[in-house]
C-alpha cells in the first residue's frame, strides 16, 4: 500500500505557526523552495553540527513543545522521527515511522500501518498501542496540549500491533496533513509513564538521536542513536542546537565558525549570508506576520477597535521602512500568491487616519478608550517594528498603545496557552490544515485569538469536507474573506524561513515544509 497523496494542489506548504520575530521574504515572490548546495551535496559520515536557533524550547514531549521549523521541529524530528511528513517541495505527505496512511471513504475514517521492528531509544517497541497512547495524552485537557485541537471529535482503536483504525467526528480530506503537522512524534509509553512530570527533560523517541544534554538558555547537545531504525543513518555523530536570538550574533557566529549552520526568519540576515558566499536555502511559509487580537479582552472584543488599529497603518510603508520594500507585502489571511484562494476576492488593507480617530472617538464616547498592550517578542528586529508601530498609532488621536517585550518562548506560553494578552505581533502561516482550524475555529480548545463567526466556522467546515481544489479554494476564499470583514489581524509581511551555512561543509538538507529539518538525512561533506 502506498502512502495517500492529497487530492489537493501540490507545492503547498502545510500549515504552522511561527513567531514573527525576525522578518519576512527578501524575494517579492513568495512560494520558494529549499533549493542550494545544502540539499544538493551528498553528505558522508561522521562528524558534528552545530545550529543555531532562535528560542529556547519549553518542553522536549510533543504536548508542550512548538511545533515550527525555527522553534522545535527540528529537535523532535531528531529525537523522535516522525509517522509522516510534508514534503517542502511538493506538498505530498510522505512516509517515515508509518508504512501507509490511508482512507477508503473520502476522509470519515483513516487507517495508519507502521512499520515493522522500529524500537525506542529505550528498546521497547513503537507500536498501535504507542501511538494510540501518545494521542490520547495529546487529546486528554490536563495535558494543555497546544495541538489537543487535532484530536478533537477522533476516536482510535488499536488494529493489530502496527496498525491504528482512526474515526473521525466529521469527514476530513486532509487529515493527514495534520498527522505531519501536529501528530507525527510518538513517545514511549514506558519512559513517559516512570516520569510523566520529568519527560519534557528526559525524551525517549525513536528517532536518529539522543538527548545527551540539556543546559537551559545555552544548548541541547545530541549523540546518534545506534539503534535507529535506518541503516547507516544518521550520517552525524553529534547535533548541538545552540540558542540565539540576537540574528546578528547568530550570523557572526556562522561567520566565524564556533557554529555551522543556521535558522532565521530575518530576510535581511539570509541577505547577509548571500552575500558573504553562504548556502542558503529558503522556504516560503505562505502566512502573515502582523498584529493579532485577544477578542475576549478589551478594547479587540469591540470590531472598532481592531479596525481603528488596522486603518491607522500604511503596510506598504510598513514593508519600506523596515525592509527596504525587500519583503512582500500580505493582503490578508494567505499568502498574495496562494493558490488557495481567489485572490481578487479579498480586499487588501488601506490606510484612513481620518477614520481611525472617528472609531477611537466612538469607543472613547462610550467609556472604551482605546489603550492597550502589544506583545512584541524580544529579538533586534522586534524592537524596531514595536517602537515602528507604538509611534505611527500615536498619530492618531485616541489610540495609546505600549509595548510589552516578551521572550520569544516565554511569549508562546503568554499568547499561545494562557491567551494572557491584548493583542500580539506574532506570525500565522496558514496554508490550511491544522492551523486554520485549531486558530480560527469557534469551538477549537486552542484558539487563542477567541475568534467566532458563523461565517467562518462554515467556511472550515466546508475546507475538511472538500473533496477536489476547487471545492477547497471556495471554502478557504469564503475564510479569508470573513477574516478580513471581522479584522482578524492586520497582515504587515509575509515570510520566509531561511537556513544558511558556509559553502560546501553541508549536505543532505531535506526539509518538511513548516522548514524542519530531517536530521539522519543531513551530514558534513567536509571537516
Amino acid at each position: 500500500m502506498h502512502l495517500r497523496t492529497p487530492r489537493r494542489l501540490v507545492a503547498v506548504c502545510a500549515a504552522a505557526l511561527v513567531l514573527a520575530s525576525c522578518g519576512g521574504s527578501s524575494d517579492k515572490k513568495p512560494g520558494g523552495t529549499p533549493d542550494s548546495g545544502l540539499s544538493t551535496a551528498s553528505p558522508r559520515a561522521g562528524g558534528s553540527l552545530t545550529i543555531n536557533i532562535v528560542t529556547e524550547s519549553r518542553g522536549l514531549d510533543p504536548f508542550t513543545a512548538s511545533m515550527t521549523g525555527v522553534t522545535d521541529s527540528s529537535r523532535l524530528n531528531a529525537i523522535y522521527d516522525t509517522l509522516v511528513y510534508a514534503d517542502a517541495k511538493t506538498g505530498r505527505i510522505e512516509p517515515r515511522l508509518a508504512e501507509s496512511l490511508s482512507t477508503p471513504d473520502a476522509g470519515r475514517t483513516w487507517r495508519l500501518v507502521l512499520r515493522d521492528g522500529v524500537k525506542f531509544s529505550d528498546g521497547t517497541m513503537l507500536n498501535a498501542d504507542a501511538v494510540k497512547f501518545t494521542w490520547d495524552r495529546m487529546a486528554d485537557p490536563a495535558t494543555r496540549s497546544l495541538y489537543s485541537s487535532s484530536l478533537r471529535g477522533v476516536t482510535t482503536q488499536v488494529v493489530d500491533a502496527r496498525t491504528v483504525q482512526v474515526t473521525l467526528a466529521q469527514p476530513n480530506t486532509h487529515f493527514d496533513q495534520i498527522v505531519a503537522a501536529n501528530l507525527g512524534y510518538i513517545v514511549s509509553p514506558t519512559a513517559y509513564q516512570k516520569d510523566p512530570q520529568g519527560f519534557a527533560r528526559k525524551p525517549v523517541g525513536a528517532g536518529p538521536f539522543l538527548l545527551k544534554e540539556w543546559v537551559q538558555g545555552d544548548h541541547q547537545t545530541y549523540v546518534r542513536n545506534p539503534g535507529y531504525w535506518q541503516p547507516g543513518r544518521p550520517y552525524l555523530d553529534e547535533v548541538v542546537f545552540r540558542t540565539i536570538t540576537d540574528q546578528q550574533q547568530s550570523f557572526n557566529s556562522v561567520q566565524s565558525g564556533s557554529a555551522d549552520m543556521a535558522f532565521t526568519l530575518d530576510a535581511r540576515n539570509a541577505l547577509l549570508a548571500k552575500n558573504a558566499g553562504f548556502d542558503v536555502s529558503e522556504l516560503a511559509l505562505n502566512g502573515p506576520g502582523g498584529v493579532l487580537f485577544n477578542m475576549a479582552k478589551p478594547p479587540f472584543n469591540d470590531p472598532r477597535a481592531r479596525q481603528a488599529l488596522a486603518l491607522a497603518l500604511d503596510p506598504e510603508a510598513f514593508t519600506k521602512i523596515m525592509y527596504n520594500g525587500d519583503v512582500v507585502t500580505p493582503k490578508g489571511l494567505f499568502a498574495v500568491t496562494s493558490p488557495l484562494i481567489d485572490q481578487a476576492a479579498i480586499p487588501g488593507y488601506h490606510q484612513d487616519k481620518a477614520k481611525a480617530a472617528e472609531l477611537a472617538k466612538q469607543l472613547a464616547d462610550e467609556g472604551k478608550p482605546l489603550t492597550f498592550t502589544l506583545t512584541v517578542p524580544q529579538s533586534t528586529n522586534s524592537g524596531k517594528i514595536g517602537e515602528y508601530l507604538q509611534q505611527q498609532w500615536g498619530l492618531v488621536p485616541g489610540i495609546n498603545a505600549r509595548i510589552d517585550y516578551v521572550e520569544i518562548n516565554a511569549m508562546i506560553g503568554k499568547v499561545v496557552v494562557g491567551r494572557d494578552y491584548q493583542a500580539a505581533y506574532y506570525n500565522l502561516a496558514t496554508a490550511g490544515e491544522p492551523v486554520l482550524w485549531n486558530t480560527l475555529y469557534s469551538k477549537s480548545p486552542n484558539n487563542w485569538l477567541n475568534y467566532s463567526s458563523p461565517e467562518a466556522d462554515a467556511a472550515l467546515e466546508a475546507s475538511r469536507a472538500a473533496a477536489t481544489p476547487e471545492e477547497l479554494k471556495a471554502a478557504y476564499t469564503r475564510l479569508a474573506q470573513a477574516a478580513a470583514a471581522d479584522t482578524l489581524l492586520i497582515p504587515l509581511q509575509e515570510s520566509i524561513s531561511y537556513v544558511y551555512a558556509k559553502a560546501g561543509r553541508f549536505g543532505g538538507l531535506e526539509l518538511t515544509s513548516i522548514g524542519a529539518i530531517l536530521m539522519d538525512r543531513i551530514g558534513r561533506t567536509q571537516g
